[in-house]
């Protein structure tokens, strides 16, 4: 199991709310064994997660039990639920008594109360198998409804987990703060390691720019930080000195490629106060982590993902599957480690699947790797269209246009390219401007204005709402 060794940590802090409310990691471990008690072993839950105490205190209850949790965002909507819910048919619900979902009295009991949170029971009693490693179910897309969900497994998690704390060197005299969702593999990882570790959580759900974020900060002496590169733009906006006040011991960026001005900037700043700025990527898939990348000590390689993690490797592989040893050379970038998921589920039938994947991941990124064995993204495989015979990389395209001060977002197919930009104040953009920057013939794109551009909760750029938009 993951957490089976919590209880050597015993008179630690393990979280403090928002309300000051701490509790060590025996007091948690008291209260997972309370909600533990009122389930069987092996049972399908769902976890619509949020960054409180009864929600972390669920997860771990779950996992003890061999449980497979659905980590479920708790913003998710009635319809969405319901979809999920006939798709998989949870035995149990945990969730806080503030949602009010209109079929959960139809469906469900209530078994106990904890706190702001309870533990509904299915009253629709089905019997269905699923594979015995399996823990944890989690979201490709950020879609709050879509039932294609990642499958994990126990070795998964702990493999990955293992990883992170070595190289980031966690140990429980780290505090981290939340600022990232716990249905969020990068969120969830943030708090699996520090759980193992024996560290600190600061359970928050404010945002940057809310003061009493950073009173939480302050107060709490947090020593590390996480984030994904919206984090960071923000935190650039309202000024990096808010961070660098407490002395931090890391510094991780995950979650996509994050402006290069910013990452210098981040650098600089840790140079100064001896704070290591490491990047990370990854993929749901991975567990999450793949690579990392300590700027610090290779402030040239701003540009990588740097080297695969302990235990896993990387190798690129061209159209035909072969794989290219060359450097400097563009290819799928392709993932070996323990810590790859064993395939995707769409419904309860899916569960009971053995390994599809066999610890290896094709990312459906692009990349190339440089002589002294460093890794670049270059594209997304898939974002890709061929317009009038033209191969265009839609990455590549988004990428030109924020070097021209555009936030834009890039769609299409092989018939038309479709480019979304967020306005703001500015004035209205001209198509002959971006015909020029982008070198693509007026004709063969269409441009679509926008207050702002939709973003998922994950903080990135919401194509599948985006998709909606030019359907309707």
């Amino acid at each position: 199991m993951l957490f089976e060794k919590l209880e050597r940590h015993s008179s630690r802090i393990a979280v403090i709310n928002g309300d000051d409310e701490a509790l060590t990691f025996i007091d948690l471990i008291k209260m997972s064994k309370q909600i533990r008690s009122n389930i069987k072993k092996r049972s399908l839950i769902f976890l619509l997660g949020e960054n409180s105490i009864e929600s972390l205190a669920g997860y771990i209850a779950f996992v003890n039990s061999g449980c497979v949790i659905m980590l479920i965002n708790s913003q998710i909507k009635d319809d969405d639920l319901y979809s999920l819910y006939n798709k998989y048919l949870p035995d149990f619900m945990w969730c806080n008594k503030k949602i009010t979902l209109n079929f959960t009295g139809k469906y469900f009991s209530t078994i106990i109360n904890i706190g702001q949170f309870q533990l509904l029971e299915n009253n629709k009693k089905i019997e269905f198998s699923m594979d015995e490693n399996l823990m944890l179910l989690l979201s490709t897309s950020g879609s709050l409804g879509d039932p294609k969900c990642v499958k994990l497994t126990y070795k998964n998690i702990k493999k990955n987990s293992s990883d992170i704390i070595d190289y980031l060197k966690i140990d429980s005299k780290d505090r981290t703060i939340t600022t990232l969702p716990i249905n969020y593999s990068y969120g969830l990882s943030i708090i699996n390691t520090h759980l193992i570790a024996g560290a600190s959580i600061i359970l928050n759900k404010k945002t940057l720019i809310d003061k009493d974020f950073w009173k939480m900060f302050y107060k709490n002496k947090v020593n590390n930080f996480n984030g994904v590169p919206y984090t960071f733009e923000i935190l650039r906006k309202i000024g990096y000195s808010k961070l660098f006040l407490n002395k931090i011991k890391y510094i991780t960026q995950a979650g996509g490629k994050m402006n290069e001005n910013i990452i210098s900037e981040i650098y600089e700043k840790s140079i100064k106060s001896g704070t290591k700025f490491y990047i990370m990527y990854g993929q749901t898939e991975a567990s999450p982590r793949m690579s990392y990348i300590n700027v610090n000590e290779h402030p040239d390689k701003i540009r990588s993902i740097g080297k695969s993690i302990q235990g896993g490797m990387f190798s690129l592989q061209d159209h035909k599957g072969n794989e290219i040893k060359k450097n400097d050379e563009t290819g799928e970038l392709v993932y070996h480690g323990e810590n790859v998921f064993m395939g995707y589920s769409f419904n309860f039938h899916d569960l009971n699947k053995k390994n599809e994947i066999q610890n290896k991941l094709q990312t459906g990124d692009l990349a190339k790797r440089d002589s002294d064995g460093y890794y670049y993204i270059v594209g997304r495989k898939k974002r890709f269209i061929k317009l009038y015979g033209d191969r265009i990389n839609l990455d590549y395209l988004e990428i030109k246009l924020k070097s021209k001060n555009l936030k834009a977002a890039c769609l299409g197919n092989d018939d038309q390219l479709i480019i979304f930009y967020a306005a703001g104040k500015k004035k209205k953009v001209s198509k002959h401007n971006i015909s020029k920057t982008i070198n693509i013939p007026e004709s063969r794109f269409k441009l679509i204005e926008l207050e702002n551009l939709p973003l998922n909760e994950n903080k990135k750029i919401s194509y599948a709402k985006l998709n909606k938009m030019v359907q309707q």
